[in-house]
């Protein structure tokens, strides 16, 4: 065999192989479910809105409209390892816009795949 042949083999092979070790790991070609911290906080505004029954005696559903009430926002801080800025699992405080501090309705949101979530209740927290 020809030296030049040889060494331009042994090229392509060392190239081939820096690529694959730098080429990142998926086991089997599935990502984990992960959320924007802006569409877990639609998501928990939704779910508060459509579940109105559940929430009614915390003060952010209007008894008569069985609406939201005006100026409720949901605030959701990621918890765990951040993946190109998403996450599995937040922390989230449904509240009025005006609040005293730790006021609201907190609940842990899991993001699960192909867009579903689960919420859990942690804690209603009154005036």
């Amino acid at each position: 065999m020809d030296l030049d042949k040889m060494r331009s083999r042994l090229a392509f092979l060392w190239m081939l192989a820096a690529v694959l070790a730098a080429a990142p790991i998926v086991y089997g070609g599935v990502r984990p479910a992960a959320q924007t911290k802006k569409q877990a906080e639609v998501n928990v505004i939704r779910a508060v809105a459509k579940n109105w029954k559940a929430w009614r005696r915390s003060g952010l559903v209007n008894r008569r409209t069985h609406l939201l009430a005006d100026n409720t926002e949901a605030v959701c801080s990621g918890r765990g390892m951040a993946q190109a800025g998403r996450h599995r699992r937040f922390l989230c405080v449904v509240r009025p816009h005006v609040h005293r501090q730790r006021e609201g309705l907190w609940l842990r949101y899991r993001a699960l795949a192909n867009g579903r979530f689960r919420i859990t209740v942690v804690a209603l927290r009154r005036r």
